[in-house]
């Protein structure tokens, strides 16, 4: 197999893994606060009534980019070096999700957090570990599923 070729695959598929993970979290949350007695169109555009809703848009693209990135890798692993198509697509998820993660946290980090060291909170804890937290807790299923998704269309694609 063509490196090439490995890298385009990888890198299509993790997009769309992404992008069907990202759907899924965006419906989550927002199923998580229709839950909370709100009516259904809060639950759709609850994105709009967050105060972090930049921090989430550019963790979105943090994950697109890393996406981008670690996808070549994955279908170089699965397709060149030939290994196990299921390990290595979940291992890349959780690889792509946190690091988008940390992406996004180190945007309110940035903008909020950094003057609060040395004070009465620990920004560290309240932009770091905190949402890497609460992102692996509701992402490990969706990210275990689409993660054995992913390195299996990697290697299907390959092998067509």
């Amino acid at each position: 197999m063509d490196v090439t070729i490995a890298k385009t695959n990888g890198r299509r598929l993790a997009i769309w893994s992404a992008l069907i993970g990202i759907l899924i979290a965006y419906v989550l949350f927002g199923w998580i606060v229709y839950s909370w007695d709100k009516n259904v169109s809060e639950a759709i555009f609850w994105i709009f009534d967050v105060e972090f809703w930049y921090h989430l848009v550019i963790g979105t693209i943090g994950l697109l980019a890393m996406a981008y990135f670690f996808g070549q890798l994955a279908g170089v692993e699965i397709l060149v070096k030939r290994k196990n198509e299921f390990l290595v697509g979940v291992k890349y998820g959780f690889i792509i999700l946190l690091t988008g993660t940390l992406i996004g946290s180190t945007v309110g980090f940035v903008q909020e957090g950094i003057d609060d060291i040395g004070g009465f909170s620990n920004p560290f804890y309240d932009y770091y570990f905190k949402p890497v937290y609460w992102v692996m807790i509701f992402g490990t299923i969706p990210t275990i599923l689409i993660g054995l998704w992913f390195g299996w269309q990697i290697k299907r694609t390959g092998t067509a």
